[in-house]
């Protein structure tokens, strides 16, 4: 007789920069997978671990939500003691709870918020590489303000997306943007009802370019328009990412 089949909410905390990003990848170690690793090694069930959305190589999250399905009966406290015990240190499930069978973590998400952080320093630190940007000039807060500004509402976010045209769509609703400055850190947040591959990064430089007078902020809306991904260059570095939640 098998037990019933239970769907496990996991709210998973990670170091990016230890992981190649959180998508499954053979003989390369991915958040995903460490966490398929032990679920089997605690269960004996090859399980899929469903993730509220892909992080790149690099990119941190505070509060990634997974499902699980299982028939696996251990307690949910002895459940997250024994995955903790058994997963690398760069990540951690810091809590966990039942799901309703209906629930998937990326279809169910209402939106996410995401923060990328930037660090003022006289000379670049291989100790914050992996968790900033860091600049060695500070730029202008009030016009990086004025430029996250310009994120907010509905719009054609093609330049601002890696391989846009693999999207059906790449119109995006950002609900809340934020630029500030406390001591040496620089951070910008936004929140959306969903994003492309590198669109958060993208955004982010183009908040820099434009705190250090390297483009202008009427320049947004004209890519918007224009769509020239070119314009940004490089995104920003992905060590300064993190996914802070998803909004249910």
């Amino acid at each position: 007789m098998t037990n019933p089949t239970r769907y496990l909410k996991l709210f998973v905390t990670y170091d990016g920069s230890a992981f190649f990003g959180w998508q499954y990848q053979p003989n390369k170690p991915t958040v995903q997978g460490e966490l398929e690793r032990v679920i089997k090694l605690i269960t004996g069930e090859k399980i899929r671990a469903i993730g509220a959305g892909r992080t790149d190589t690099g990119v941190h999250a505070v509060e990634q939500v997974v499902l699980l399905r299982t028939e696996c009966p251990i307690p949910l406290e002895k459940l997250i003691i024994g995955m903790n015990g058994a997963l690398p240190g760069a990540v951690r499930v810091s809590r966990a709870e039942e799901a309703d069978e209906s629930f998937h973590p990326c279809f169910s998400a209402r939106g996410k918020h995401y923060r990328y952080m930037f660090r003022l320093v006289k000379t670049s630190s291989p100790f914050l590489e992996r968790f900033f940007w860091q600049i060695e000039r500070q730029p202008d807060i009030e016009k990086m303000q004025a430029a996250a500004g310009e994120f907010i509402g509905e719009h054609d976010f093609a330049a601002f997306a890696k391989s846009p045209q693999q999207y059906e769509s790449t119109v995006r609703r950002i609900l809340e943007t934020s630029v500030s400055l406390d001591h040496e850190v620089i951070t910008f947040d936004v929140i959306g009802t969903g994003f492309m591959h590198n669109m958060v990064r993208n955004m982010a430089r183009a908040v820099y370019l434009v705190g250090n007078d390297e483009m202008q902020v009427e320049e947004i809306r004209e890519l918007y328009r224009n769509q020239n991904r070119r314009r940004l260059g490089a995104p920003a570095p992905p060590g300064g990412l993190y996914l802070m939640k998803v909004m249910y």
